[in-house]
């Protein structure tokens, strides 16, 4: 079945604050985290949220002060209806044509004794990217390992306190411990494992360790980033009481995915021309790029991620993904 499906990228530049409100617990201002994995990700009405806000900033700049009803019913048009992109009193609820997920984690940075930082990831994430990239339909090479039917079979291999490298050169490490923050692993003798998909798309991860799931979970529940946020008393030059809060953070260099779909616009546009999702899936792709903010901290430099549309069959793969 062809979809009109893309897979987007995220690799984060600073650090990423998608907040899920207050806690009582010892970070004030925690991030957003899956309920049943606990893994760290950012829930797609935040990312649609920062993909409309580009898109808009976009459209923005060709209509300087953006009073242009077609250009107010295009953005509502590809995203849905909402009231800051109202192009008429009588406009009714229109939903979008592009649909988002979470942007669920891929790989995450630790700080290690070989290299200023690895990223690391296990089993469980790596069968969910297969299911992922099975719904979306994105080409994989046959000796990649997540075209193997054992593809279980390989993840296995890795338990406890075990790694397998699947991107990197760890051969000087075989035989020594490999410190990940304030944990140590070794890695296994097997073979490594062949993922071309994360080789070939993500060109920003030096080193990449397969680490087993209860690991990971030491990972993603330890080391993520806090910093302390102090409020000035601008009377005294102080610090101002009761006003010091923690502030948890996805640290930079973390890499996230977000399955993305397109589909026909059925309802009645003023727009001349009838889009259908393939144009909308091109058009969108060619806008949104290279940056975005997600997240708090706007003013602060943080949330800022590097994006990238991974190609989705052997053409586009052979042309850099140029369309």
């Amino acid at each position: 079945m062809d979809r009109n499906t893309s897979i987007l990228s995220l690799y984060a530049i600073s650090p990423i604050h998608a907040g899920s409100g207050a806690a009582v617990s010892t970070v004030d201002l925690p991030i957003q985290r899956e309920r049943i994995t606990n893994y760290p990700c950012i829930q797609a009405s935040a990312l649609k949220g920062a993909m409309r806000s580009h898109f808009r900033d976009f459209i923005s700049k060709k209509d300087r002060y953006h009073k242009s009803d077609s250009n107010k019913e295009l953005i509502n048009y590809i995203f849905g209806s909402d009231e800051q992109d109202k192009w008429s009193k009588n406009d009714d609820s229109m939903p979008g044509a592009i649909s988002v997920s979470d942007a669920k984690l891929l790989a995450f940075p630790m700080r290690s004794n070989i290299a200023p930082f690895v990223c690391v990831i296990c089993p469980t994430i790596i069968k969910r990217l297969k299911r992922d990239l099975e719904f979306a339909g994105l080409y994989l090479n046959d000796d990649d390992a997540l075209s193997k039917p054992d593809l279980s079979n390989v993840l296995s291999g890795v338990i406890n306190d075990t790694a397998i490298v699947i991107k990197g050169n760890f051969k000087d490490e075989n035989s020594a411990a490999i410190i990940l923050e304030d944990a140590v692993v070794k890695i296994n003798t097997q073979e490594p494992i062949n993922i071309n998909f994360i080789n070939d798309n993500f060109p920003e991860i030096d080193y990449l360790l397969l680490i087993s799931d209860e690991m990971f979970d030491y990972c993603i529940s330890n080391c993520t980033e806090i910093q302390t946020n102090v409020k000035i008393n601008s009377e005294t030059g102080t610090s101002q009481d009761g006003a010091l809060r923690y502030q948890e953070f996805l640290p930079s260099d973390t890499l996230l995915y977000s399955v993305v779909n397109f589909k026909d616009q059925r309802a009645e546009t003023k727009i001349e021309n009838y889009l259908k999702a393939n144009i909308i899936k091109n058009y969108v792709e060619d806008i949104i790029k290279e940056f975005i903010q997600i997240g708090g901290g706007e003013t602060l430099g943080k949330g800022i991620c590097k994006i990238k549309w991974i190609p989705k069959n052997k053409n586009e793969q052979n042309n850099g993904g140029q369309k």
